[in-house]
């Protein structure tokens, strides 16, 4: 057993408790859904580590995967969230400012799951 996959999942495990307990704890809508995702990430990450700690790679992958995904569901949920109340406010700037961050998103996503994975090997 790594030493260090073992302080990581204390502190994984430590962060999950706190995050749940203030979704449990908190009458606010918008609060429990901004900590959701942290939450998500945070129990992924400390079941990721207790995955490499048994040597179980491909399981711990799976969970690395879920950590990303929770990522882009954050990120494209605050642009959808910004834009609504752009357009609503009608501050189309605003707007014009996300784009540059719905392009960079979509290309992160791009590059990391929807590129196709064999457009490096040469096929004879």
């Amino acid at each position: 057993m790594n030493l260090e996959f073992i302080k990581k999942t204390i502190m994984a495990f430590a962060v999950s408790i706190f995050l749940g307990y203030i979704i449990i704890k908190t009458k606010d809508l918008l609060t429990r859904i901004v900590v959701i995702p942290f939450l998500i990430f945070g129990i992924s990450l400390f079941i990721k580590n207790i995955c490499l700690i048994f040597n179980k790679n491909k399981i711990a992958k799976i969970f690395s995967k879920i950590n990303v995904i929770s990522f882009f569901i954050y990120y494209f949920g605050f642009l959808i969230y910004w834009d609504y109340v752009a357009i609503t406010n009608k501050d189309y700037i605003l707007v014009a400012f996300s784009l540059l961050a719905w392009a960079g998103g979509i290309f992160a996503l791009y590059r990391r799951y929807l590129r196709l994975r064999n457009t490096d090997k040469i096929v004879r």
